[in-house]
């Protein structure tokens, strides 16, 4: 405390122009982080008040759900570097370059690559399934790992982080696993399926499609296997079409309508998460309330500065 005093008093005592800077990156310092503190509880008021919806039951809107990760038919999603099945991955390729200037050895680590999944999938919570867009999602991993290796992309991944690895390469990978639970914050919305039939249309058009292959036609239809299609054969053509397109009619009506997550317009906040709510709120009010804390003390070494300077 003593030591924070003798510096504050010593750049108080500064010549005008390198105190008033200080003073302002200080203040301004001191209100970015008591705005982002105040930011954070916030979000997590947010998180508390937003009530749990079930897929099935959702309505339309800004919800809050929770489910177990699943794959869309189709190409499964595989982490690029360690080639793990997964529904959403991240990855960074860091590369070690030295240099010298002025006799000194300088390293740092240059990224060389890296890539974020956009591929959707599904979460399912029993009562329904929706598609997650993950693009725009702050997103808590199932697993983040970090090593080193001497490729640009890495022969093996370890089972665990460690401190001690080696390599020019450092890689860096998060995955949301197959089947884990996720905590989601987003927009909902249910885009209902097309449904809209007009029966006389799609018979007039079954049977515009028979009259062009006739000899299929007259297979079909002709019972007195005269060569012609007569009225009451017509009509039996008729019925039988009738009866296809009405049947195709209740396969389309039994299809389900799509549910969607995605980023919500504005500001509110997107998540996708493995952490649960309780967990994501804690963080967000222990770190909202340090934030708060840190810019009011800031705020404070501004004050004493201005009046050891005679001027508060």
């Amino acid at each position: 405390m003593e030591v924070l005093r003798h510096l504050l008093e010593t750049m108080a005592q500064a010549e005008p122009r390198k105190f008033w800077m200080m003073a302002v990156i200080l203040a301004g310092a001191a209100i970015g982080i008591f705005a982002y503190g105040f930011v954070r509880l916030q979000r997590a008021r947010l998180l508390e008040d937003t009530p749990t919806s079930r897929i099935r039951s959702a309505a339309q809107g800004y919800v809050e759900l929770h489910g177990h990760a699943r794959l869309l038919p189709g190409p499964e999603i595989i982490a690029p570097l360690s080639g793990e099945k997964c529904c959403w991955w991240d990855y960074r390729v860091e590369r070690r370059r030295t240099s010298y200037s002025g006799g000194r050895r300088r390293t740092k680590w240059v990224v060389v690559e890296s890539g974020t999944s956009n591929d959707l999938f599904l979460l399912d919570d029993g009562t329904g399934q929706c598609v997650v867009d993950p693009v725009g999602a702050k997103i808590i991993p199932s697993v983040r790992r970090r090593w080193r290796g001497y490729h640009r992309r890495p022969k093996s991944v370890p089972k665990k982080n460690s401190f001690f690895s080696l390599g020019d390469y450092r890689y860096t990978e998060g995955i949301v696993r197959y089947g884990a639970w996720l905590y989601t914050l987003g927009q909902f919305q249910t885009q209902i399926a097309f449904r809209a039939d007009n029966e006389s249309l799609d018979v007039s058009e079954l049977l515009s499609i028979w009259k062009k292959d006739k000899r299929d036609l007259l297979h079909r239809f002709d019972s007195n296997r005269d060569g012609e299609i007569d009225l009451q054969e017509w009509e039996v053509a008729r019925r039988e079409a009738i009866r296809i397109v009405r049947a195709e009619q209740v396969g389309r009506s039994v299809q389900p309508d799509l549910n969607i997550l995605n980023r919500p317009a504005g500001r509110r906040p997107y998540i996708l998460s493995t952490k649960t709510e309780h967990e994501l709120t804690k963080g967000l009010r222990w770190g909202g309330l340090a934030m708060v804390i840190g810019g009011l003390v800031l705020a404070l070494c501004v004050v004493f500065m201005l009046t050891v300077r005679g001027l508060f």
